[in-house]
């Protein structure tokens, strides 16, 4: 099963008033139709049926989302996932990542992992020092 976007924004005028239709809309579509075929429990009753979801795109943006991505911060709330922590490193660089916990919504084990996952991450040690640190400071203005 292919999964693609309607292109209708998730009908939204804080989407389709703002010409975000492509860029923001459909990435949303996606990850809804995505997260309900997960939560209504269709991917374990059709364990078989294979789905692919599709693209992102931003064809009318001024810069590319990958060169628009590396101009913000994103903090590390990953709930310790390894790989979406790599994957945040790779696509916008460790230099844009800041030490995330979700408190106070994440707590118990969950909160003080919060900085084990980062060291546990494998990244290089300056990478985790300023994950850790040295980036908020730079993203403050206090380094």
């Amino acid at each position: 099963m292919y999964l693609h976007p309607a292109g209708d924004g998730i009908a939204s005028p804080w989407i389709n008033d703002h010409h975000l239709t492509w860029m923001v809309g459909a990435p949303v579509e996606d990850t809804v139709v995505a997260a309900q075929l997960i939560t209504r429990g269709f991917v374990t009753r059709y364990p078989h049926v294979r789905i692919l979801n599709s693209h992102f795109e931003a064809p009318e943006a001024p810069l590319p989302p990958s060169e628009a991505a590396r101009r913000m911060w994103y903090d590390t709330v990953a709930h310790s996932s390894q790989a979406a922590l790599r994957a945040a490193v790779q696509a916008v660089g460790a230099d844009r990542l800041v030490l995330g916990s979700d408190f106070p919504y994440q707590g118990g084990e969950h909160y003080l992992d919060t900085v084990a996952h980062i060291e546990r991450a494998g990244l290089g040690a300056a990478e985790t020092r300023g994950i850790l640190a040295g980036n908020a400071e730079a993203l403050l203005g206090l380094a």
